[in-house]
């Protein structure tokens, strides 16, 4: 009588197999996840510039395109993307592949458009999100 104690090497060959693919599919879903995250700091950030810009606008009458105008604006240290308000006239870019859009792109007189451009070599890298006075946004 034989005593087979131990696997055969089919059995851990399909073991392996299982867990490599469910390897590969964890790491998809992390990646897509800090990416969303990742995002949604530009889109939380945009919006308050929004409300610092319609502030600025109740208080003057006009909207600025200096940053500097809005002290409590921190995006935060280790930020993944560079904001800038742009000036009066100006449209908003298209959106980036894979965003879900349902407004225009139309220049406005009397507007502000604050852009958030993702760091080059991060995983943002090519990010271009925007809001205009009217809350119209690409993302």
């Amino acid at each position: 009588m034989k005593n087979n104690d131990g696997f055969t090497l089919i059995e851990l060959l399909i073991v392996t197999s299982i867990i490599a693919i469910l390897g590969t599919v964890a790491v998809t879903s992390y990646v897509g996840s800090t990416l969303k995250a990742s995002r949604t700091e530009a889109y939380s950030n945009l919006q308050g510039l929004r409300m610092h810009e319609a502030q600025f606008f109740a208080e003057n009458a006009a909207y600025t395109a200096n940053l500097a105008n809005f002290p409590s604006f921190q995006p935060g240290v280790g930020a993944l993307y560079v904001y800038v308000i742009q000036g009066v006239g100006v449209a908003l870019p298209a959106p980036p592949v894979a965003i879900p859009y349902g407004g225009g792109t139309v220049a406005q007189a009397n507007c502000f458009v604050a852009t958030a451009t993702g760091l080059a070599g991060t995983r943002v890298a090519g990010d271009v999100f925007a809001i205009d006075c009217n809350n119209n946004k690409n993302f």
